[in-house]
């Protein structure tokens, strides 16, 4: 269907309607795991918004360009989605300190943030990993508040970071947080896998009448 509404609006030359299939088909590669086509298409989606005179540091250009950047880091091009992440950091950091309370432009850095911090964990570089996913966490709170699922999960990710870096009081005081939050969200299905990795936590810190607690508790 989306190949007929892509002829109809070249038929019609439709310039928007033709960006919007080529935008939709590459929302479904990437949703398909199809990240080389998805790459090619969000390209053609950017260099036509360009060609129509949308200026780079437009939320829409912006948009874009971190799901190409995220494209580049599920095939591997990691220095193209760290230049990728970055370009797209700068411009909403220039659009944050013209506007502090901009929520699209909160929730763009938000998910910047986050994407840009497990690349930087998947390569191993752990302190920069835990810098930006304590950004992305403190605009998550400020956008969406403590008793969110995003909010869990940051706070699990920040926890298997310093789990990683050996520091476990932190990362029991996030994990003990999420599982606090988590418990009072009824769709929370990572729930369970943040009591394990609280149990790891506690047998790591030596705190091992902790751990069988939570074994006891949460039938592990």
């Amino acid at each position: 269907m989306l190949h007929i509404a892509l002829r109809q609006a070249q038929t019609l030359q439709h310039y928007d309607g033709i960006t919007y299939v080529y935008d939709v088909m590459a929302n479904l590669a990437y949703d398909t795991n199809d990240y080389k086509k998805a790459e090619k298409l969000f390209k053609s989606v950017l260099q036509r918004l360009i060609a129509k005179g949308v200026p780079q540091d437009d939320l829409a250009i912006i948009h874009i360009s971190l799901k190409i950047a995220d494209t580049y880091d599920k095939i591997g091009d990691k220095q193209k989605a760290d230049n990728g992440y970055k370009f797209c950091l700068q411009h909403l950091q220039n659009h944050l300190a013209k506007d502090s309370e901009n929520l699209d432009v909160l929730q763009l850095l938000g998910l910047n943030l986050e994407k840009y911090a497990s690349m930087l964990f998947s390569q191993s570089q752990y302190n920069n990993a835990l810098e930006y996913f304590t950004k992305a966490y403190d605009i998550s709170i400020k956008i969406n508040g403590e008793e969110n699922e995003q909010t869990v999960i940051l706070l699990n990710n920040l926890a298997s970071v310093c789990y990683i870096l050996q520091k476990y009081d932190e990362t029991i005081k996030y994990l003990s947080k999420a599982a606090e939050i988590g418990s009072k969200l009824p769709d929370m299905v990572e729930l369970g896998f943040i009591h394990v990795n609280l149990g790891h936590a506690f047998i790591s810190k030596g705190l091992y009448e902790e751990a069988k607690k939570i074994v006891v508790r949460e039938k592990i």
